[in-house]
């Protein structure tokens, strides 16, 4: 069996594994890790993510990056400054 080769950080435990609504503008430093833990649990696909919240991929992509490099709470504040 192969192992797959996403990782998701130790604090997913302590976040709401619910998407925010298709609804939301403000991307807060909780919201980007959730959404991208969310894809890489199959709550939502890649292509309903971006979809839902008007992503590209390659922005989501940047979330999961940046999820996977600094863990959820880390990432979004990264991005949220460059």
């Amino acid at each position: 069996m192969q192992q797959s080769s996403c990782r998701i950080a130790p604090q997913q435990r302590e976040t709401n594994p619910e998407p925010p609504p298709p609804d939301t503008k403000r991307w807060s430093s909780r919201r980007k890790p959730t959404v991208a833990v969310a894809t890489r649990t199959g709550i939502l696909s890649r292509m309903e993510a971006c979809q839902r919240y008007m992503l590209s991929d390659e922005e989501l992509a940047g979330w999961e990056v940046a999820l996977d490099r600094r863990g959820l709470r880390n990432a979004s504040l990264h991005l949220y400054r460059e």
